[in-house]
């Protein structure tokens, strides 16, 4: 679901973009909302999981972005299409940071290697095959089926996880550290954003290049070490 989500969704923009009568920016964030909200949160949802466990985050993350599956499907303007977009990559974020960790924790010896395995060969497929299945819904279902058809396995994906994984944390995590949060979810944010909106505005441009400083120049820089004790 989390790859085929990226792909699908480029072969549907022209029937969406006559569907909600978007504009070209508007189209854009159908697909740089998922791809914004999914690299800016994925390392904070994996630290989640050492701390409140690998098995609710993720099953947190399948239920929000079936959800969100469910509005954009529904969608009857573009800003509520790509706010939703942007649910979907919080949701896919949650389910990726901790598909490896259960993985290492559900199977061992040679059975996680073939675990492994099988997890890569997944992705290869999902994305040699996501323009195919986007380009078979959009003509015979409707676009709005590219999202719709994530509700049964999104039920599945629960319902499994539910019944068969086990729940797994990082002992020796020492909590959530709320400034570092806030840190790291800004500075990526301003750097996926400069990056996916440099080739629109021109590299040299303000909108790119004052996200660019957030990142390089962050509020952490500016603290003053603590004096060495003798």
């Amino acid at each position: 679901m989390l790859l085929l989500d990226i792909t699908v969704v480029n072969v549907a923009l022209p029937s969406i973009r006559r569907d909600l009568h978007t504009s070209f920016t508007d189209l854009q964030w159908v697909v740089d909302a998922y791809a914004l909200l999914l690299a800016i949160c994925t390392l904070n949802a994996g630290t989640l999981g050492d701390w409140l466990g690998r098995k609710r985050v993720f099953i947190a993350g399948v239920v929000v972005f079936t959800l969100a599956s469910a509005l954009c499907g529904s969608a009857t303007d573009p800003l509520f299409l790509n706010l939703a977009r942007g649910l979907q990559g919080v949701g896919g974020a949650a389910m990726f940071s901790v598909s490896l960790a259960i993985l290492s924790q559900e199977f061992h010896g040679r059975e996680r290697g073939t675990a492994f395995g099988i997890w890569g060969a997944t992705i290869g497929l999902a994305v040699a095959i996501g323009p195919l299945v986007g380009g078979l819904l959009t003509e015979y279902a409707g676009w709005r089926w590219i999202f719709f058809v994530n509700l049964p396995i999104g039920a599945f994906c629960v319902f499994g996880a539910l019944a068969y994984l086990h729940e797994s944390r990082d002992p020796q995590h020492r909590g959530f550290d709320a400034f570092g949060f806030v840190l790291l979810t800004g500075g990526l944010f301003a750097l996926v954003l400069a990056f996916l909106r440099g080739s629109g505005c021109g590299r040299g441009s303000p909108p790119t290049v004052c996200p660019f400083r957030v990142p390089v120049f962050p509020p952490s820089a500016f603290v003053f070490p603590p004096l060495n004790q003798t």
